[in-house]
């Protein structure tokens, strides 16, 4: 009896074991390599923003947004700021969301930022991988300077100062 029992355990040790083997050489021997996400759009990249004449703008500056964050809506005063205190003669402004255009417009109109060219996009095909971003075009549509997040006083002053000596 004892006899059978040892061969019985021994045959599921076994059985185990070459489970096991099979599993890591599947994860981790067979397994495809991870592809890393794409990174966010940097500077020296064309904006491929459809239907735009830069050329048109000179220099755009392009507010990725979306109604549901917190960040965008927490930087409604620096973007107020920004219409103010930039020359609009020099500085076009476009907002790009993920949300419909009527959507942006309205999210806008409720945080009192005042910006015309409202457009509907998909933020992960510009490899925008976060909201708020602030981009910096020129009139080629090549990204000058990229800015993410909500910033502190000091930083909404560095980003201003910034823009005034781009496009000065």
């Amino acid at each position: 009896m004892s006899k059978k029992l040892e061969t019985v355990t021994n045959i599921a040790i076994v059985t185990v074991a070459i489970i096991a083997s099979a599993v890591l050489v599947k994860n981790y021997l067979l397994s495809k390599p991870r592809r890393e996400p794409p990174q966010q759009i940097g500077v020296g990249e064309k904006l491929a923003l459809p239907r735009v004449d830069w050329a048109g703008y000179g220099n755009t500056l392009v507010l990725a947004l979306s109604p549901g964050c917190d960040s965008c809506s927490e930087s409604a005063p620096f973007y107020r700021r920004l219409k103010t205190d930039l020359p609009n003669e020099r500085v076009h402004f476009t907002a790009i969301t993920p949300a419909t255009a009527e959507d942006g417009r309205e999210y806008l109109r409720n945080l009192q930022v005042d910006v015309a060219d409202v457009r509907q996009v998909s933020l992960r095909e510009l490899n925008i991988r976060g909201t708020p971003t602030l981009l910096l075009v020129d009139e080629q549509g090549v990204v000058r300077n990229v800015w993410l997040g909500h910033f502190s006083p000091e930083k909404e002053q560095e980003v201003i100062d910034t823009i005034r000596a781009a496009i000065s």
